[in-house]
């Protein structure tokens, strides 16, 4: 979801290097759904983000707790770890899991609205890795779709 566009924003404070105020995070789109069973589904992000700088940048760890109008769905964390190539501008799969807290709160949810990423609050933490130097980096309850204009 949008939070990556925070996590884009916290890594030029946590890296003391010019070229990486550059870093934006352009387009958040939802990849891939699938229901493991009542309580976790595997989901797929794709998200286009521009990194002029010659580190590669990873999405190592992250646990975010998503809220729907004030109702805490459950918890998202990162499944598996994401790179984003040096000197690149392309789409890169942030695969997460959602645990649910309470299956019967999904229902009404429609998978196939354009707003889907905007109907959501997190808030956690997010581990990343930007050359050698390695941050985790809080991230205070934020509307998902207000995360990326606010770089």
């Amino acid at each position: 979801m949008r939070k990556i566009a925070l996590f884009v924003a916290l890594i030029f404070i946590t890296v003391a290097c010019s070229k990486y105020k550059d870093i934006r995070i352009e387009d958040v789109r939802p990849g891939d759904i699938s229901f493991q069973s009542t309580s976790k589904i595997a989901l797929t992000l794709d998200v286009k983000i521009n990194n002029p700088t010659k580190s590669k940048i990873t999405i190592t760890d992250g646990t975010l707790e998503i809220f729907q109008q004030n109702r805490n769905l459950g918890t998202l964390s990162v499944s598996a770890p994401t790179v984003i190539a040096p000197k690149s501008n392309d789409y890169n799969q942030l695969k997460l899991n959602l645990t649910v807290k309470d299956f019967m709160a999904l229902i009404g949810i429609n998978l196939n609205n354009p707003d889907l990423l905007e109907q959501f609050d997190v808030e956690g933490f997010l581990k990343v890795k930007a050359g050698a130097v390695g941050r985790k980096i809080n991230i205070e309850r934020t509307n998902l779709k207000n995360m990326q204009q606010s770089l």
